[in-house]
């Protein structure tokens, strides 16, 4: 409560991420990297120069995310967002096949090739991560599941196996498969 009383708001909490994405920035189609997701903001990285107020329109996959951005610290820059954000939708969407065009780089500028070559290793491999990380625990869950499977069928063999033993022994220790144990006599007609 004294928070509210000192005129701070509480932060939103974010989520760490690395996801490669597109952005659209006064008409030109620039490459940038998500940092890190709140429900209506996020910090981009890109070598395109923009400055608070600019409005920007972010594409990964089939999202297209429009927002302002709040400031701008050297190629970092923090974008409040129209609509609210899903992290999950965020990072489970696909790349896709084809691209917007890309921007003409301005001339002079050598570092921007190496800075995106850079963070795009880096969220290819986070990307294969994920994906293994998924395929793993796929196998985990389905190898749990069989010995659980296992467990119960013995568990239920057994149960059906003391079952039978006790109708056997009712039934006088015969056994359908043995045949009669002994032949039944005809009654003495003397």
């Amino acid at each position: 409560m004294s928070v509210l009383q000192n005129g701070f708001r509480q932060r939103e909490p974010r989520v760490r991420v690395i996801v490669p994405c597109r952005m659209n920035h006064n008409g030109g189609w620039l490459d940038a990297c998500i940092h890190n997701v709140s429900s209506r903001g996020m910090l981009v990285a890109s070598d395109g120069s923009v400055k608070s107020g600019d409005y920007i329109d972010i594409r990964r996959g089939t999202l297209v995310i429009i927002g302002r951005v709040v400031w701008a610290k050297d190629r970092f820059f923090g974008v409040r967002t129209q609509d609210r954000i899903s992290v999950d939708a965020l990072v489970g969407e696909p790349r896709r096949a084809t691209r917007p065009p890309a921007a003409v780089e301005a001339p002079g500028e050598r570092r921007s090739a190496t800075r995106y070559a850079s963070e795009a290793q880096a969220a290819h491999r986070a990307e294969r991560s994920r994906q293994m990380s998924s395929f793993m625990q796929y196998g985990l869950l389905v190898c749990v599941a069989l010995i659980v499977a296992l467990a119960a069928g013995s568990h239920v063999y057994g149960l059906l196996d003391q079952s039978m033993g006790s109708v056997s022994a009712a039934l006088g220790g015969q056994s359908s498969t043995a045949g009669p144990a002994h032949a039944p006599q005809a009654p003495n007609g003397n």
